[in-house]
């Protein structure tokens, strides 16, 4: 419920900020504070403002970014491109928030450092990889700044944001309880069983299934299992990196349905959702098995 909440409130200030970003003009003024920036990678204004959003919350990026899209400021091919120029600084901003008071003390600082490099190695790709496709697809552009238009706006942006979270709001409820609901009705357990052949690939123990499977409900149970089989030996350093690693491969698809799919259902057609639910999985697969390669 707790997640619900949260995610209804990014989804609305992140609606309302989009709209009075773009009704006081506000989004020239952050174009000419990363002017460089956006000459450089042929980026726009508005997809730094999604950008700035999505750091504070991927639920405020993707309505931001909806909006803009809705109102033809950005193009599809940004919108798929913002949600992968932030991967390295929302990692970054982990690091303090979650990796450092929850998983050092579960797994021990030597594994919990290896795991974070792992993660920011893989958010730098896909933010570099991001970047420099924006540089070579992308036409260049002109950073135009003007002045803001002036208070009476603001009406007009919370009539434009009441309307979007009206059509919005009903079908991500409908997006999250169906999932929820999918969740529930025993598809973990199939995925475990799924896991198991994987393990042998990797040449893991057998009780690295009971981290894999622990991990797909979820994450921080994953890592106090680990920590225990650690303790008890049945686990080396390597194989338990592998294992997790492993683990957030197979949990992409949960994680990006139970939290993801949610939200850009309810925001972008059906196409344009299935489209990032699929980039964000494949390429954010790739880029953790590169980084475990290079780790190891």
């Amino acid at each position: 419920m707790s997640y619900l909440l949260e995610t209804l409130v990014y989804l609305c200030a992140g609606i309302l900020l989009a709209n009075l970003l773009l009704e006081l003009g506000l989004t020239r003024y952050l174009a000419g504070a990363v002017a460089p920036f956006l000459a450089v990678s042929h980026l726009s204004g508005e997809v730094a403002a999604s950008a700035f959003a999505r750091m504070l919350s991927p639920s405020a990026g993707y309505s931001t970014l909806a909006e803009f899209l809705r109102r033809g400021r950005v193009t599809e091919r940004e919108v798929l491109l913002t949600t992968f120029l932030t991967s390295f600084p929302y990692e970054v901003l982990r690091v303090p928030k979650f990796y450092l008071p929850v998983m050092v003390p579960l797994v021990g600082a030597p594994l919990a450092a290896k795991y974070m490099a792992v993660k920011l190695g893989s958010g730098f790709i896909q933010s570099s990889a991001a970047l420099l496709y924006a540089r070579l697809r992308l036409p260049e552009r002109r950073v135009e700044l003007g002045q803001r238009r002036g208070e009476s706006n603001v009406r007009r942006a919370l009539e434009q944001s009441f309307k979007t979270l009206i059509r919005v709001l009903p079908v991500f409820l409908a997006a999250y309880l169906g999932v929820r609901y999918l969740l529930n009705s025993g598809v973990l357990e199939e995925f475990a069983g799924v896991a198991q052949p994987v393990m042998a690939v990797f040449s893991l123990p057998g009780e690295a299934a009971i981290v894999i499977a622990t991990q797909l409900a979820n994450v921080i149970a994953g890592f106090a299992v680990t920590g225990e089989l650690l303790k008890q030996g049945l686990l080396t350093q390597e194989e338990a990196l592998v294992t997790l690693v492993l683990g957030l491969v197979l949990s992409l698809p949960r994680i990006y349905a139970q939290h993801t799919l949610p939200v850009v259902a309810s925001l972008f057609s059906r196409g344009m959702a299935l489209r990032i639910i699929f980039f964000k999985i494949a390429f954010e697969a790739l880029a953790l098995l590169v980084m475990l390669l290079v780790v190891l």
